[in-house]
């Protein structure tokens, strides 16, 4: 009976409850991804700030193509020379006294254990970047679920490399061109080598090219003007091509700083959209009630217990939320659960208007009829 008495008020109110579940559930949807996303770039914040602290210069190709001119009887010497300059450059810069560091991504072929799908290879000055420490000349980080499973060493590509110790679960891969995520399968399952000998690397793995992988995400810790400009000269004999250097603090005033902003723009416009629909909401709850209030005030004369018609009331409530909730589960469900937190808010906010329409129903029909009086019990 109650279900029955919900149900005529929503066909009675289904083009506003129409509107109003749309509505409110594209906000509520669109709230929780910015929210999400924006997340998700705070977290970058302060490994931002830790290599703006640390003067991290990226390298990175520029577009435009610039061949040197080079005598066609001097090409192939130039050529080997450039390599071999290139690589020496690799093996002191990558070292523990270089300034230095890149990351490369190697599938697992065979190179270590099965469980592991790839090989996060951390090239000199990147593993403290990151806060992996280790004194040897190379050394692996597992992920803490194998740490039960785990010997002292591991073989890797033939060498006995030591485990010094786990990766944390919420373990990211920061780089200011690119940002892996924790959580974020290509690191669920990797196996994270830190080196300072490229050479002993490049051996290992000898078919995977790894200096070209090496300057696609080159950073210079700390580095003298001078430094700076060795690399961009060197890089531009061998390749044609400008490589430019520039300071994290630079590229972040560009690119990240610019999204955070807009993050919080476009979630300031959907909390704002979703306060006036909450206002809607309150003063449509009011005006149900006020258009419906003789009606109920006869269910009760005639022995509805009034808590039957809060119930009615609440119920309305309750319906008109159920999709949007629903949309918010959907969501956190494929974001793995983040800001799981949002959704008790919600339910939260819903068992107030539920409270509200109640509180509101009893007051309204009591005094308008002086139902104690009224109340005629059979």
């Amino acid at each position: 009976m109650l279900w029955k008495q919900i149900a005529k008020d929503i066909r009675k109110e289904w083009s506003w409850a129409v509107f109003y579940v749309i509505v409110t559930t594209i906000t509520l949807m669109a709230v929780l991804y910015l929210s999400i996303s924006f997340s998700s770039v705070k977290k970058q914040s302060s490994i931002i700030r830790s290599f703006i602290d640390k003067n991290v210069v990226i390298f990175e190709f520029m577009t435009t193509q610039m061949k040197p001119a080079v005598d066609n009887s001097d090409q192939f010497e130039q050529k080997e020379s450039n390599s071999g300059d290139i690589l020496d450059y690799l093996q002191n810069n990558l070292s523990a006294a270089g300034k230095a560091g890149s990351y490369v991504f190697v599938a697992n072929d065979g190179y270590a254990d099965e469980k592991y799908e790839q090989i996060l290879i951390l090239f000199g000055k990147y593993s403290s970047l990151l806060d992996l420490k280790y004194d040897s000349q190379m050394a692996l980080y597992v992920p803490e679920k194998d740490k039960n499973d785990i010997d002292n060493h591991l073989s890797v590509a033939g060498q006995k490399i030591k485990v010094v110790n786990f990766i944390d679960p919420n373990f990211s891969l920061f780089h200011p061109l690119s940002y892996f995520e924790a959580g974020n399968p290509m690191l669920t399952k990797t196996l994270v080598l830190c080196t300072r000998d490229f050479s002993l690397v490049q051996r290992m793995f000898p078919w995977w090219r790894l200096h070209d992988e090496v300057f696609g995400r080159m950073v210079l810790v700390n580095p003298t003007d001078e430094e700076v400009l060795e690399l961009q000269n060197m890089m531009y004999k061998r390749y044609g091509r400008v490589y430019k250097g520039i300071s994290t603090e630079d590229f972040t005033k560009i690119t990240t700083v610019a999204s955070m902003r807009a993050h919080r723009l476009y979630v300031w416009f959907y909390v704002m959209s979703g306060l006036l629909l909450l206002l809607l909401l309150l003063l449509n709850i009011i005006r149900l009630i006020e258009v419906h209030v003789a009606e109920y005030t006869i269910n009760h004369l005639y022995g509805a217990p009034i808590h039957i018609i809060q119930r009615r009331v609440g119920g309305f409530v309750l319906v008109l939320n159920t999709l949007p909730v629903i949309g918010m589960v959907y969501v956190l469900t494929v974001n793995n659960m983040e800001l799981w937190y949002l959704l008790l808010l919600i339910i939260l906010l819903i068992i107030f208007l539920y409270m509200f329409a109640a509180r509101y129903t009893k007051n309204r029909i009591g005094t308008l009829n002086s139902l104690e009086n009224l109340r005629r019990d059979y």
